[in-house]
């Protein structure tokens, strides 16, 4: 009886006493007794009335007993193709990185500009800059009227290219 319920566990199918001594009767086989080709032999039968009468799963129990929907149930939920999914994915990844790229791109942009700018006044306010460090160092020097006007001159003739007579027609 045993063996004969072995084989019919893989599809969830449980038989009576009754039932297994009915069909152990029929073929003359000892209920205690069964060899394992006779118990297979009878869990076949068992199995074909089953598949008969469409009772293949018995005292209300699914199929998978898992409680999970099969595979072509009408109550389960689609799911969206996984080449639909991978397809928005990809586009929302493209968004993500084209907006990061336009924040990067104006950050860029806002961060040269500025820099453009800081660049061209230190050039603007170069000469301004190189004459008051110049009066703050020869201030250092305490020097007299004349080395100062020597100074100045050599300045203009290296700044400009001429001497202070030449500058001054």
């Amino acid at each position: 009886m045993e063996k004969i319920k072995q084989f019919l566990q893989p599809y969830n199918i449980e038989a009576t006493e009754s039932e297994i001594a009915n069909l152990c009767a029929q073929v003359d086989a000892d209920i205690n007794q069964l060899t394992d080709q006779q118990a297979q032999a009878i869990a076949i039968q068992i199995l074909e009335q089953r598949q008969a009468t469409g009772k293949l799963a018995t005292n209300g129990k699914s199929k998978n007993g898992n409680g999970k929907l099969g595979k072509n149930s009408p109550r389960r939920k689609s799911t969206p193709p996984l080449q639909g999914a991978i397809a928005h994915a990809s586009q929302v990844s493209n968004q993500e990185i084209q907006s990061l790229e336009d924040v990067l791109t104006q950050g860029i942009d806002a961060y040269t500009s500025d820099k453009a700018d800081q660049l061209l006044s230190t050039i603007r306010n170069a000469p301004k800059d190189v004459v008051s460090k110049f009066v703050s160092k020869a201030m250092e020097e305490e020097a007299d009227v004349d080395s100062f006007r020597a100074i100045g001159n050599e300045l203009v003739a290296g700044i400009f290219g001429a001497n202070s007579k030449d500058a001054a027609e």
